[in-house]
């Protein structure tokens, strides 16, 4: 009882003493506010645009640059589904990590434009894909990305289409990136990664890469946040046309209100590019169909989405070799010494031992040698570091069999085991049945083809006599997210008994 009072007694004295921002959105917060920078493109050569902004991690919004890209006058509802209609894009809900994963006539999370368009605007589904080869065509490497390394160092192209009313968490992204609006506007609000230790980061698998904040951006939360406070904040809103240049590992939120339409050109993760003299001089655009792109989606199957670079996977194993050596780089190691390092690294997920196992003992990556040095990084060919990448990459959400993933064999067979309880049932009744699940009608008629008998019916003896072909769902490779879980629940409690910690002993600036 004692100690109810006492709880009691401090969340009034807190609720008392917090900042006038509390429980408001994002950008109303705090008034530590600026405006993000403007520049003339079209005054702009790369050196600068590298110099100024790239080398510096400093948004800027670049007004009409994405006007000159073929697509901002062609890309219609109509157009695109008219010319790309058979491709394949991924779809979010409009409320990111906070609702359901939309399901498409091609699986869960995944629809053609043509579906895409019939729906995206009476339906809570989001475009949020890689952009499919095919519309390369329609876009432009901009003139001042077109030069020395940064015109070599495009990692993939994203795709953003929404009716309005999509919303982001606080999050950040391992890549620069170039995001430019076709059509419609978009509110940002910007958060240097300097203030990290302030913005409640939650724990994710690619650690510093990438990542978001525990804080709710509709309702800032400061008796669990308190230290949110006192970040300052940068804000634009980007209109049709524009382009906004976003440096990597930099904290947003990004908002729409009407229908708009996106891409993204995300570059190397470095600041550090190598600009030769001529860069200084003015340059031209690109057709996006001639550049070098690390990470290409054909418009079907497999997307690459978020996949690293697999230059930086290199630099990790190499990073991995010199902290055994306490940075000589002229030492060598035994190689199960270096396998059983690096696999114990905070960083490595789980599945990924084998991998490294196989490449690194078994396929002798690294040469014939017992032991490994510096040298041998540089002879392992480009497509095992890429088949590395993609491994420790993956992501179920690019699979175009995503629901495998999300949906448990014991979930189907058990709801399939009621649903012919009282006899055989036919293909309409199986696929309303499955459907229950969340999963696509598109699975459930490739279930219902392995599973039936007669062609017509499924009863529960197949289901119990075809159990293997369950074994496919809830195959999801252990990336640790119950650990994940944890970790975030301990960012919380932490920060809420350091400011109960705070009030207790006086300190508290509330």
């Amino acid at each position: 009882m004692i100690f109810l009072l006492s709880t009691l007694l401090l969340l009034q004295r807190v609720t008392c003493t917090l900042p006038p921002g509390h429980g408001k959105p994002l950008g109303e917060h705090n008034e530590l506010k600026t405006p993000a920078a403007e520049e003339d493109y079209t005054e702009l050569t790369s050196q600068y645009f590298y110099e100024r902004y790239v080398r510096t991690r400093t948004p800027v919004i670049l007004r009409g640059l994405a006007k000159t890209f073929p697509a901002f006058d062609l890309w219609t509802d109509q157009y695109l589904v008219d010319n790309f209609g058979d491709l394949e894009v991924r779809l979010e809900a409009k409320t990111e990590k906070q609702s359901y994963t939309p399901v498409g006539e091609a699986g869960l999370g995944r629809a053609s434009i043509s579906e895409f368009f019939r729906r995206y605007k009476t339906d809570n589904m989001y475009c949020v894909s890689e952009v499919p080869g095919p519309m390369y065509k329609d876009l432009q490497l901009p003139a001042i990305m077109n030069c020395g390394s940064m015109k070599n160092s495009l990692v993939e192209m994203n795709l953003w289409i929404n009716s309005g009313g999509a919303k982001s968490i606080i999050h950040k992204d391992a890549h620069n990136q170039l995001n430019c609006l076709l059509a419609g506007s978009k509110d940002w609000i910007f958060i240097n990664n300097t203030y990290n230790d302030w913005i409640y980061q939650a724990e994710e698998i690619d650690g510093d890469q990438g990542g978001f904040s525990l804080v709710n951006p509709d309702k800032v939360n400061y008796i669990t946040f308190p230290l949110f406070d006192k970040i300052p904040w940068e804000y634009a809103t980007v209109h049709a046309g524009d382009c906004l240049y976003l440096p990597p590992r930099y904290y947003h939120r990004v908002k729409s209100t009407d229908r708009n339409f996106a891409v993204s050109f995300l570059f190397g993760t470095q600041s550090e590019f190598q600009m030769g003299p001529e860069c200084g001089a003015p340059t031209t655009s690109s057709p996006l169909t001639e550049v070098p792109i690390q990470w290409k989606y054909p418009g079907t199957g497999m997307m690459s989405m978020g996949n690293s670079d697999p230059a930086g996977i290199k630099e990790w194993f190499i990073d991995m070799f010199l902290e055994m050596t306490d940075g000589d780089a002229t030492d060598n190691v035994p190689m199960e010494d270096y396998l059983e390092f690096v696999i114990e690294d905070e960083g490595v997920i789980p599945y990924m031992k084998e991998l490294f196992h196989k490449l690194l003992i078994e396929d002798r990556v690294l040469g014939d040698s017992e032991y490994v040095d510096r040298n041998m990084f540089d002879l392992v060919p480009e497509e095992v570091w890429r088949e590395i990448t993609v491994a420790q990459s993956y992501d179920p959400s690019n699979d175009p069999n995503n629901e495998y993933f999300h949906i448990t064999k014991d979930d189907v067979v058990y709801l399939l085991k009621d649903a012919t309880y009282f006899g055989a049932v036919n293909s309409d009744q199986f696929l309303e049945a499955y459907s229950r699940l969340g999963g696509s009608l598109r699975v459930a008629r490739e279930l219902f083809a392995k599973l039936t008998t007669d062609g017509t019916t499924v009863s529960w003896y197949d289901i119990r006599d075809k159990d293997e072909v369950f074994d496919v769902y809830g195959q999801v490779h252990d990336r640790g997210d119950e650990e994940m879980f944890t970790r975030n629940e301990e960012v919380r409690r932490i920060a809420e008994a350091e400011l109960t910690q705070s009030i207790v002993e006086g300190k508290s600036e509330l």
